[in-house]
């Protein structure tokens, strides 16, 4: 029998006794148990609804298969228990999860989860939260079968969350009447959970060494894959130069350990190679390490055309990492992902020119499908401005064939694959409950305020 929880949204007053109960009992941040709400001021038109959810213990729970240091076990009774002296803080479940159940602690630098409070239940007590609450909207349940007892803007990936919802839009809505200086405004995203909400910029500062990770891979990938179709080494010699491909496979390793909370436990990394795409990619970045310091100091002992093949399934390799999380189809369109950006860097060598035309051509229409990027403020707006006026300058500079022209857009051409590949990163956007929750009741509201146009007679 899988154990989980059984939430009532009719009951529920926002009291917030649940997630107290679960701070004091277990000693964990707040917010592990999340507090939802939407239409808090009870505006007319739409549902108040409250939603109190920490883990939902799913069957198949993404964070468990997708860490990549094996730091999740799940129990006989299905729960799902995260264990902290395993955690390497990576915090790739965050990405994983759909309901924001695990959550990093900045100060200890390893996640914090629901665990169904594993001590109590052994002995037949139910959960703090559960037994904290004071009208009996949340309590636990045990049952082989879960599913179909979610409304439909919960969002389920397939994982089938133990977790079910009563009343959570009710037929008879509540019908008050607001002051006249009071009118419908959308709560912004930082209501929906406990922590502040941050912008594009804090996302880029706080994932600048994924950022820098992906580039440098890249770009000793690409050193390597002109390297297999020339035949030859790409760069001659044997000093710095040659031995750069290892050097940026070495400065991006740093940099991803540099992204973790726990560093030293970084060698848990490949633990998981068989269901976490994390631990794929860095065993792969490990792998490309390997060929690009055998291949400078035995040039020839490995084939070129092989380690261009391990550059090319590397750099899907880290592609592969934000796919599983994000299975949008427009992502995986999206030109700043890291194997077309390395394709569309190697064109820049390589002759004929025609393929350097084609995936430009390629790049351009990826920009203007992604022209909502500009109204997403900055520094989307200046990203994507800065993307989709490189590429034609690159062309008007290249085109007097002149040396200064030439290095001014050498430049700027990989200065565009950098934005590039930061807007990549501004894009990716996992399914997560708080936005989910968001846009369904705001369509909802934009729904009922056009019936009710209708049926004044209004245009």
């Amino acid at each position: 029998m899988r154990k989980g929880f059984t939430f009532d949204a009719v009951l529920c007053v926002s009291c917030k006794a649940c997630s107290a109960a679960c701070i004091l009992e277990n000693g964990l941040q707040p917010g592990t148990r999340s507090l939802f709400e939407w239409n808090g001021h009870a505006l007319p038109l739409v549902n108040v609804i409250n939603l109190s959810m920490a883990c939902n213990h799913c069957a198949d729970p993404a964070c468990a298969s997708g860490c990549p240091a094996m730091a999740y076990t799940i129990g006989p009774d299905g729960i799902v228990i995260h264990h902290p002296d395993r955690c390497m803080g990576c915090g790739y479940c965050t990405w994983r999860c759909p309901y924001d159940a695990p959550k990093i602690n900045t100060v200890t630098g390893i996640i914090e989860k629901c665990h169904f409070c594993a001590d109590r239940t052994a002995e037949g007590i139910g959960p703090a939260c559960v037994t904290a609450c004071p009208t009996g909207a949340l309590n636990m349940t045990e049952t082989e079968d879960f599913d179909g007892t979610l409304p439909a803007w919960f969002p389920d990936t397939g994982i089938r969350p133990s977790f079910k919802i009563r009343n959570a839009e009710p037929v008879n809505k509540p019908h008050t009447i607001p002051s006249d200086s009071e009118a419908y405004e959308p709560e912004d995203e930082d209501q929906y959970s406990d922590r502040p909400a941050s912008g594009a910029a804090a996302k880029l500062k706080k994932e600048w060494s994924l950022a820098l990770f992906s580039v440098l891979v890249i770009a000793a990938s690409v050193m390597l894959v002109l390297s297999g179709l020339s035949g030859r080494s790409f760069i001659p010699g044997s000093g710095f130069e040659a031995m750069l491909p290892l050097l940026l496979t070495a400065g991006a390793m740093a940099a991803s350990v540099a992204h973790l909370g726990k560093p030293g436990r970084s060698h848990r990394a490949v633990l998981n190679v068989i269901s976490s795409p994390l631990s794929r990619e860095i065993v792969m970045v490990m792998l490309l390490g390997a060929a690009a310091l055998i291949s400078w100091l035995k040039p020839g002992i490995i084939p070129l055309p092989v380690t261009a093949a391990i550059a090319v399934l590397t750099v899907i390799s880290i592609d592969l990492v934000y796919f599983a999380a994000d299975r949008r189809f427009s992502l995986r369109l999206h030109t700043g992902q890291a194997f077309f950006t390395a394709l569309y860097a190697a064109t820049w060598f390589t002759e004929p020119r025609i393929l350097f035309i084609i995936f430009s051509m390629l790049a351009a229409i990826s920009v203007v499908l992604r022209y909502g990027s500009a109204e997403r403020g900055e520094p989307q707006r200046t990203l994507y401005y800065f993307r989709a006026m490189a590429l034609p300058l690159v062309f008007l500079l290249i085109y007097p064939g002149n040396p200064l022209t030439d290095v001014i857009a050498t430049i700027l051409f990989f200065a565009g694959l950098v934005a590039d590949r930061l807007l990549f990163y501004l894009d990716f956007n996992p399914p997560n409950i708080k936005e989910t929750i968001k846009e369904h009741f705001n369509a909802e509201y934009e729904k009922e305020r056009d019936k009710q146009r209708e049926d004044a007679g209004l245009s």
